[in-house]
């Protein structure tokens, strides 16, 4: 009996972060596995070789721009996908196809365009992290799009709680329930690491919160709104907490189009580039909150119990809403009444020894797969 080939394509760190516990299980289990990288970022694969081991990158896409505007990005999509199908021939065609299952992560670009290569070739496209939606394409922006055709593309889905299963149960294929996110497991190793190669903020400014301002639906198409979401917060956070202000690409060049020099060479805020994860991990527990366009941390906010303002009107996870995670709604009454009673929306930590890895795992490596729901 021919073994299973597994195989992930991958487009960015924050994809590699939730499919590291995935890979770290074949490794200890001695299972092959190849990686493909899309080139939609640059992936720091060495910010978790702690955890995972060192990785060989069997395929990695030429990368995207980092000056990429919109037409750009279509354009990187396009041509990836059209080399993916072309020149990945060789390397898949061989494949048995009752065997080789091809993994995705989540809602970005390169998910999907890791979905169509599968399907071109016929492999079981095995969907990670399926059946988070917000139900509105336009939030987020494209993401909420890739994931509803990867979930409809998927041969088997893999459902990080019983609300995403829920979503998925009436879907073709395969739905298994691993019950918590994979990112669990990495969260809770960057826990146990004692050289963080962070900035220990707590000791150089005292008492922080964390600003994101990065989503591209906001950036491009919501300029307005995004300098008035900045200003309210800067203007209305207590006068005794500096701002840790994470510089995205796309955040450097809002600030830079919109002529926004002040914000930057402001005293109480700290422009701090993108960290690795176990830093960052670090700096979001020593802050007082988080506030965030994105919701790519709320799951962590959730673990840490850290008050989280989503600076949005809708998002694809649960996790913490109505406990430690509000949701803007661009409603300013909110922002303000949050910036003042921010501390009534921290909780208790939590722990569990969770270890959805081990379920996937488990599953794929079964000998037969038939279409059904396991919650």
């Amino acid at each position: 009996m021919k073994k299973n080939m597994y195989i992930f394509f991958i487009g960015t760190t924050a994809e590699f972060i939730k499919l590291a516990p995935i890979i770290k299980e074949l490794r200890v289990r001695k299972i092959s596995y190849k990686i493909i990288t899309s080139g939609q970022n640059k992936i720091d694969f060495e910010y978790l070789k702690d955890f995972t081991g060192k990785l060989k990158i069997n395929i990695a896409f030429a990368e995207k721009s980092k000056m990429s505007s919109i037409p750009l990005f279509l354009f990187w999509a396009v041509k990836t996908l059209l080399i993916g199908i072309t020149s990945l021939g060789k390397e898949l065609k061989g494949l048995n196809i009752n065997n080789s299952y091809f993994i995705v992560h989540g809602d970005t670009v390169s998910s999907l365009i890791g979905s169509l290569i599968a399907k071109r070739f016929r492999l079981k496209l095995v969907h990670i992290e399926s059946g988070l939606r917000s139900h509105n394409f336009f939030e987020p922006f494209p993401e909420e799009i890739c994931r509803f055709l990867n979930i409809h593309l998927a041969d088997i889905l893999f459902a990080p709680t019983d609300w995403a299963f829920r979503n998925i149960q009436n879907l073709r294929g395969i739905k298994v329930n691993t019950k918590q996110n994979t990112l669990i497991e990495s969260y809770f190793w960057s826990l146990k690491q004692k050289k963080q190669g962070g900035l220990n903020l707590q000791k150089k400014l005292g008492k922080y919160f964390i600003l994101i301002m990065h989503r591209q639906e906001h950036i491009y198409f919501q300029k307005k709104w995004t300098r008035n979401i900045l200003d309210l917060v800067l203007n209305n956070a207590k006068k005794n907490q500096n701002c840790v202000f994470i510089m995205h690409a796309l955040t450097s060049r809002f600030l830079e189009s919109e002529r926004l020099n002040a914000v930057t060479q402001a005293e109480r805020i700290l422009m701090t580039p993108h960290l690795p994860y176990q830093s960052f991990m670090s700096l979001m527990r020593n802050a007082e909150f988080i506030a965030t366009d994105g919701c790519t941390n709320q799951e962590e906010s959730y673990y840490m119990g850290l008050p989280m303002l989503a600076l949005r009107n809708l998002t694809e996870r649960i996790e913490g809403l109505g406990e430690n995670v509000i949701i803007s709604q661009d409603n300013e009454k909110i922002i303000k009444d949050f910036l003042k009673n921010y501390k009534k929306y921290r909780r208790k930590p939590i722990y569990t020894k969770a270890r959805p890895s081990k379920i996937i795992v488990d599953y794929l490596n079964k000998d037969t797969l038939t279409e059904k729901q396991i919650s």
